[in-house]
């Protein structure tokens, strides 16, 4: 069975938050998840306003890079859970 690998594959997703604050938290809390990364694999994040915008690039297998995906949306699904929390505690 041959394997296949593709030279490069690039995801660019863009995540919209409820406000600047939100947004930066979530860049700098998947800070430490980039330095666990291959070399195959490079991820560019910035934040533009109430914007995150997250660029993968890979050379490795598309099933890698779908988990990577995958634990990225699930740690900012986590960040902005605790946040709305936090936030409505706050309120009280």
């Amino acid at each position: 069975m041959r394997t296949l690998k593709l030279d490069s594959t690039q995801v660019q997703i863009t995540i919209g938050c409820i406000n600047p604050e939100l947004a930066e938290i979530i860049v700098k809390g998947l800070e430490p998840e980039n330095s666990l990364l291959d070399d195959d694999t490079k991820i560019i994040m910035k934040r533009d306003g109430k914007n995150v915008e997250i660029s993968i690039e890979s050379s490795a297998k598309i099933s890698s890079i779908r988990y990577t995906l995958d634990d990225i949306l699930n740690t900012i699904s986590t960040i902005e859970k605790v946040f709305l929390s936090a936030n409505k505690l706050e309120e009280q």
